[in-house]
């Protein structure tokens, strides 16, 4: 197959990046090396310019400093002057000039100032003459000071279009040793720009020489050893998105143990991997789809197990009823049901398996069946529960249980006994109350074989209501993890006023909803609730 060659827009990004950083390179070195060179000539030119200073001063007698400023010039001064001038021309210095510094550095008194004669537009200060100081900067008066109070010699540089000048100054000590006065000289550096135009030129040259010799060496290194096994591996992943995990073979050409070459190994391992997956794939989806027909027809099953018809007997209006169930996944383990034993017992059940899904569904509909043939020969819950329990007991491999409450109601005098086998104690409106019917639960079922169950008995009178529940209710979670819980159910329920059984548990599915919103459910949901109308 032919393959198409095309531009890596990676290589080109990698070179460019290389030029970039070429070039950045090339200008920091070049600065870097600039600024090494003048500081080179600044050393240079102080050390040799602060020489000629000390060799001027040596030319000036200190302690007729004051005389000739109060005097003024006599045949030593002269004397002096002269030399001091020949030192300014044969060193090709711009000025020499000895001054006395006030006490407070804001002015100071010329002894000597000589100016070489090729500086046409300076004039030569004449002895005496005092000069502010007050328009120099701190800096300045602060280097006048260490000259004077520390003997320290300075060097200051000064640039301009021609080259600039260096200014050396140096102190005259008296014969005490302390200093008295300053000798300062001026040297231009006219060729230092010469010197830099060279040396610029010099190490532009070799910096382009050698970044340009790396971009090369750097580029084509990219393009051997990353850009054209990048380019196959691309190729090749590409060829493998659109012809259904096949390869072309091109990889077989990226050698070398690198990541490049790893990565082209792991394409290769890739498409098998992704051949084989896709055949699992085919025949899982296939499962699946199985499975979930099957499903469907699980959850249609155990939902026509689960008593669908409210009111459920036209003959019995004593009792209004209503109940759901919404397993948290196709199928649950949460279960309720309602039957008459005889014309004048009523039987509630509602109960809830460990577990979900199918293993829960299937316990859940052997608990339920139990529970009712055997609630159609015994009238105490107590004892139905420890029948119940003792069947379950003997072959729960599984290791499941169920929580149940199971109350039967006689209609005729409204009474109702009821036993509790670890679930959640219901709710009863009862003479305008509203609480939890709570007794201490027995065991739930399965859980452990000759477990002893207590019926315990309450009188309903009419208007009074049931409401039972399972754990998906109160243990139903929002985004932040928090539980619906017992105090939130028991204030909906104080608001349910004269509501009908149905109307009561779409009230709280509907707040159950306003409180976990996006959140999943994680457990079967489920509710019934009775209302008593007597006879």
């Amino acid at each position: 197959m032919k393959k198409k060659f095309r531009i890596s827009v990676l290589g080109l990004e990698l070179i460019f990046g290389a030029v970039v950083f070429g070039a950045f390179m090339c200008v920091l070195n070049s600065y870097n090396g600039y600024r090494e060179f003048k500081n080179e000539l600044e050393v240079i030119y102080g050390t040799v310019t602060e020489q000629f200073a000390q060799t001027a001063a040596t030319y000036v007698n200190s302690q007729k400093i004051d005389y000739w400023i109060e005097n003024g010039a006599d045949d030593e001064w002269y004397e002096t002057n002269e030399r001091l001038i020949d030192i300014t021309e044969a060193s090709e210095l711009v000025y020499v000039y000895v001054t006395k510094v006030a006490p407070d550095y804001m002015s100071r008194t010329y002894v000597f100032d000589t100016v070489n004669h090729q500086e046409k537009n300076s004039k030569v200060i004449e002895l005496g003459y005092v000069q502010s100081l007050e328009k120099k900067d701190d800096y300045y008066r602060g280097k006048l000071r260490d000259v004077l109070e520390y003997s320290d010699n300075y060097s200051m540089f000064s640039y301009k279009k021609g080259g600039g000048h260096v200014t050396s100054a140096v102190p005259l000590l008296d014969t005490t040793g302390k200093p008295c006065a300053i000798v300062s000289v001026v040297k231009p550096m006219h060729e230092i720009k010469e010197y830099k135009r060279r040396f610029l030129k010099s190490i532009i040259i070799w910096a382009l020489i050698l970044t340009t010799l790396f971009i090369a060496l750097y580029a084509l290194f990219l393009y051997l050893g990353i850009i054209r096994p990048i380019l196959l591996v691309t190729y090749e992943t590409s060829h493998l998105a659109e012809h259904h995990g096949e390869l072309t073979g091109g990889l077989k050409k990226v050698r070398g143990h690198n990541e490049i070459s790893t990565l082209a190994k792991s394409v290769e391992k890739m498409s098998d991997d992704l051949n084989r997956f896709i055949i699992d794939l085919t025949h899982a989806t296939a499962e699946k789809e199985r499975l979930g027909a099957e499903l469907n027809v699980a959850k249609k099953i155990q939902a026509e197990m689960l008593p669908r018809v409210f009111p459920p007997y036209e003959n019995h209006s004593e009792v209004e009823l209503f109940a759901s169930m919404e397993p948290a996944k196709e199928v649950g383990g949460d279960f309720y049901d309602f039957y008459m034993i005889d014309d004048d017992h009523f039987a509630l059940v509602v109960g809830d398996v460990s577990g979900k899904g199918v293993p829960a569904a299937l316990f859940m509909v052997i608990t339920k069946t139990l529970l009712k043939d055997t609630a159609a020969h015994e009238f105490d819950p107590a004892k139905i529960f420890e029948h119940v329990n003792t069947i379950l007991c003997e072959s729960n491999e599984s290791g499941l249980f169920v929580t149940c409450w199971m109350g039967i109601l006689t209609i005729s005098t409204g009474e109702l006994k009821f036993a509790n086998a670890g679930h959640n104690a219901p709710i009863i409106v009862q003479n305008g109350e509203i609480k939890y019917l709570k007794t201490k639960p027995n065991l739930m079922l399965a859980g452990m074989e000759g477990i002893p169950y207590t019926t315990h008995s309450i009188k309903v009178s009419k208007g009074d209501r049931l409401f039972i529940y399972t754990d998906g209710v109160t243990e139903a979670t929002d985004a932040q993890n928090e539980l619906y819980g017992e105090e939130r159910l028991l204030k909906v329920m104080q608001t349910i006023d004269d509501k009908s059984p149905r109307e009561v548990i779409g009230i709280v599915r509907d707040d159950i909803n306003a409180f976990v919103k996006d959140a999943p459910q994680f457990d079967d949901i489920t509710m019934l609730e009775m209302l008593y109308k007597g006879l």
